[in-house]
C-alpha cells in the first residue's frame, strides 16, 4: 500500500472512501426494498452519536499509516451511510440484506458491514502501528505529531 505522508492527503482519502462507500450503501437501500420488520428505528441521540463518531475519526489522519486511513475511511463510510439513511427517512434505517437461519434470521445493510470491516482493519492496523514502534520511546508520538507550519 503506498505511503501517504501528508495529512491533507490522508484526510482526502478518508473522506473520498467514506462518501463513496456511503453512496454504495444508499444505492443498495434504494435498489433492494426492506420488509417492515427489517426497518430499524433510531433516536435523535443515535444521530448525535453518529455525528460525534464521524468527528472522532478525523484525528486518525494524524497517524502516518495508509492502513489506518483506509480502515477509518471504511468505518466512516458505514457510519455516514447509516446516518444519511436515518436522516432521510425520519430516523428509520432500512436493512435490505437478509440472512435466513432456520425459523429466524438477521437483517442488515451494507453500511453495517462497512462499520464492522473498518473497525477490524482499524484495530489491526493501529495495533501493528504501535507494536512496530514499541522499542522506540518517542516513535509513536513523533509519528502522529504535526510539525508547526504544516497542514
Amino acid at each position: 500500500m503506498p505511503r501517504m505522508r501528508d495529512r491533507k492527503q490522508r484526510l482526502l482519502v478518508l473522506w473520498l472512501l467514506a462518501t463513496t462507500l456511503a453512496c454504495f450503501d444508499l444505492w443498495l437501500n434504494v435498489l433492494l426494498p426492506s420488509p417492515d420488520w427489517a426497518l430499524h428505528h433510531r433516536s435523535a441521540l443515535w444521530a448525535i452519536g453518529c455525528t460525534l463518531v464521524l468527528a472522532a475519526v478525523v484525528p486518525l489522519t494524524r497517524v502516518r499509516s495508509s492502513a489506518v486511513t483506509v480502515g477509518a475511511g471504511i468505518f466512516a463510510g458505514g457510519v455516514l451511510g447509516n446516518l444519511i439513511s436515518g436522516a432521510s427517512d425520519h430516523l428509520v434505517v432500512p436493512n435490505p440484506l437478509l440472512l435466513q437461519m432456520g425459523s429466524g434470521g438477521i437483517a442488515f445493510n451494507l453500511a453495517d458491514t462497512f462499520i464492522l470491516a473498518g473497525n477490524l482493519i482499524l484495530m489491526v492496523s493501529l495495533c501493528a502501528f504501535v507494536v512496530r514502534r514499541r522499542r522506540q520511546p518517542h516513535a509513536v508520538a513523533d509519528a502522529i505529531r504535526v510539525p508547526h507550519g504544516s497542514d
